[in-house]
């Protein structure tokens, strides 16, 4: 079975390349905040929907028009309105559990992407490759792993702290009809405290920052933050020194998130080799993540609790393992089950009851009938193995909430696109 995948590797521009990277990812940031203000735009004026090719037309006009749009690859461009658009294929899309496309934030992380036939990609030796990209010349790369498949596309990102060279790769990947250990079943509890703890009693937990970097990442953030104010009374444009430290806040959140996907990857590519089946709850993390804070008229309560609990849970990953597991299950075979999440952690595994008061703290369970004691986290993860049998397989989808109000709908029937000025405004 053909498939796709993702191979990235770490890229060593020089520091000519590495400025005109950087330039180029605030054009297509530009670029796809100005595609998308356009097809708002006509959708409110008169339910047209502009496609891809209508404004690749208009992004031929700019180019003629703008000398830094001329600098970036056409092939570039044209990459980030087919990515628009699947977007908004994928808002379409009932199935799929993506909301209506956002405005990229300046904050967010570069991304330069190329199409296959744009790029050339060999092996230098053992250690190096190179690719070969436009207007850019030969870029060195780590050779971390091996391709494994024909290049489609590839993507430059800069995310605070190094350059990186992602390659959408075609390969052939059998999954297999019986797992290496068929008769293995274990259930995963995911929680704030300890990450990830399995009904056989194993507990997965890592820290991402010391708390000497937080205090650290605390303390410039508060700078930021002053600075920000300060240019905001004056009506000033950023500091150079605002930029210094808006750096070293991306670098250190990116080594944070590094971490994080180092200790996800490495969990669920064990969890699924050793297991041919995996029951996790079905979480709604967006959910339960929400802020608090309520409104004027009705303010929240407990807002910094809620606040501190939403951190906690974001910075385990519980998503991105989800993920992981069902990229890794096509590979080895496991079966991805989701069971409903109610009364987990206060059921008692040997008897069924359920009370709250079975667990007495977050670590410790007893039951209150027959007098059963363990680990609170194990305890749910034994449930969540219990309930898999009756509960769906994980397909990766899910349907969403189609009735939130949102800039944009597509509409009834397609008709032809009429001439529409872009308005073109880098900022």
């Amino acid at each position: 079975m053909k498939v796709h995948a993702g191979r990235r590797y770490r890229l060593y521009p020089t520091e000519g390349q590495a400025e005109r990277l950087t330039s180029w990812g605030h054009t297509c940031r530009w670029l796809y905040n100005t595609a998308l203000e356009q097809r708002q735009f006509a959708w409110r004026q008169r339910k047209t929907t502009l496609g891809v090719t209508a404004q690749c037309a208009y992004l031929t006009e700019a180019r003629e028009e703008l000398d830094w749009v001329a600098d970036l690859p056409a092939q570039s461009g044209q990459q980030v309105l087919r990515q628009l658009d699947q977007a908004y294929r994928n808002w379409w899309n009932p199935q799929h559990p993506a909301g209506a496309p956002t405005h990229r934030r300046r904050s967010a992380r570069l991304s330069v992407p190329f199409p296959g036939q744009a790029i050339q990609v060999w092996r230098l030796n053992r250690r190096w490759g190179a690719v070969s990209l436009p207007k850019v010349g030969v870029v060195k790369f780590r050779w971390s792993r091996p391709l494994g498949g024909a290049v489609r596309n590839a993507v430059v990102s800069f995310d605070g702290v190094a350059w990186y060279v992602g390659f959408g790769v075609h390969i052939d990947v059998t999954t297999p009809e019986m797992h290496a250990r068929p008769d293995t079943v274990v259930g995963v509890d995911r929680g704030v405290k300890v990450a990830l703890a399995m009904s056989d009693g194993r507990m997965w937990n890592r820290t991402f920052t010391s708390p000497g970097q937080e205090r650290d990442l605390a303390r410039l953030k508060s700078k930021a933050g002053r600075q920000d104010t300060t240019r905001r009374k004056r009506g000033a444009k950023t500091s150079n020194r605002a930029r210094k430290v808006r750096a070293e806040i991306a670098r250190a959140e990116a080594k944070t998130r590094n971490r994080r996907r180092d200790f996800v990857m490495w969990a669920a590519n064990r969890l699924c080799a050793q297991h041919a089946a995996i029951s996790i709850e079905g979480l709604n993390i967006k959910a339960m993540t929400a802020t608090a804070k309520g409104t004027v008229e009705e303010p929240g309560t407990n807002v910094r609790q809620k606040a501190g609990l939403n951190r906690a849970i974001l910075d385990k990953g519980w998503g991105l393992f989800q993920v992981a597991l069902a990229n890794r299950a096509r590979i080895t075979g496991t079966r991805i089950v989701k069971v409903p999440a109610a009364f987990t952690s206060q059921q008692c595994s040997r008897c069924g009851n359920t009370n709250r008061n079975n667990r007495e703290s977050q670590a410790v369970f007893r039951c209150g009938s027959c007098g059963y004691q363990a680990n609170a986290d194990v305890n749910a993860a034994i449930n969540v193995r219990d309930a898999a049998e009756a509960a769906p397989q994980l397909t990766g989808r899910a349907a969403r909430d189609r009735g939130r109000p949102a800039p944009c709908r597509p509409p009834a029937q397609r008709r032809r696109q009429p001439a529409l000025e872009a308005g073109i405004s880098r900022h």
